[in-house]
């Protein structure tokens, strides 16, 4: 009786261990597809500026990192760029890896921002096209902001007297491909101020948006002689506009002609009549009091 017992205990034994590697997956299944996806460039620029190509590239590397034979199918996708070659399948070997260039494009002129590329890949045996592991990877698209400006002069010819003062006004224009904070000055502030104007600008910077235009005021007071003449003079007012953005050197200037014509009469100044009729005023008030 005992000794069925034990042959009853060892035939079980026998099926259920068979029974556990029957279910167990073989050490090589389990290490069947293993592998890496990888960017040689965490980051990629891109050049957009009239002229440029556009187009900024990196590589991908796929490498099998298991023991069998590996089919990798990956998508890659990015917001915002064209991206070639925008899908790639590669059969892989044991220990096996792959280069392949991948490049970004955008438009010439694109606005200025960050875009993320991702690439997704699907990994499986292929034999049994089994096991499959997902990966991924990816890296940054910058698409790069450049300086772009021009300036006109809303007055390029003003005549005027002397001993007045006027506003200049000059209109700058941002033709990048996104807010630019540009300076503003006046080329020949020394030589007007020598010649006796008085100029000032209203501010020494602005910030503009992409593609949008900015008033720049100049307040000029023409020369003032100190004893009565006649004037007949040519003038000119040169406004340059400059970007601030680092590593631009973008500058554009125009001029604007002041002829300045008349004549002056220092006792007809605003300001030395009032004070010349107070003085009058004064004389007139003692005589009678006297």
């Amino acid at each position: 009786m005992s000794a069925k017992i034990t042959k009853a205990i060892l035939l079980a034994t026998l099926v259920f261990g068979t029974s556990m590697v029957m279910l167990s997956p073989t050490a090589d299944a389990q290490a069947a597809v293993a592998y890496s996806v990888s960017f040689t460039d965490g980051q990629v620029n891109l050049d957009v500026r009239p002229g440029a190509s556009g187009v900024g590239c990196t590589e991908m590397v796929i490498s099998n990192e298991g023991q069998a034979t590996i089919d990798v199918d990956t998508s890659i996708t990015g917001g915002g760029v064209t991206i070639s070659p925008p899908a790639v399948s590669v059969t892989l070997a044991p220990g096996g890896s792959i280069t392949v260039p991948v490049c970004a494009l955008a438009l010439t002129q694109s606005s200025y921002k960050n875009v993320q590329v991702t690439a997704l890949s699907q990994g499986r045996e292929t034999n049994t096209q089994l096991n499959q592991v997902n990966k991924n990877a990816g890296f940054a698209v910058i698409i790069d902001q450049y300086a772009r400006l021009s300036v006109q002069a809303t007055q390029p010819f003003q005549r005027i007297g002397p001993g007045k003062e006027f506003f200049l006004t000059f209109t700058a224009v941002n033709n990048g491909n996104y807010q630019d904070t540009i300076a503003v000055q006046i080329l020949n502030m020394k030589d007007l101020e020598e010649a006796g104007f008085v100029v000032a600008l209203a501010a020494q910077q602005y910030l503009i948006d992409a593609q949008g235009e900015q008033p720049v005021q100049v307040s000029i007071s023409t020369p003032r002689g100190t004893v009565v003449g006649w004037s007949n003079e040519y003038h000119t007012v040169i406004m340059q506009v400059a970007t601030t953005l680092e590593g631009e050197t973008e500058a554009r200037s125009v001029t604007a002609t002041l002829w300045v014509r008349g004549v002056f009469l220092p006792g007809f100044d605003p300001l030395f009549t009032i004070f010349a009729l107070a003085i009058v005023a004064s004389a007139l008030s003692r005589s009678r009091r006297d």
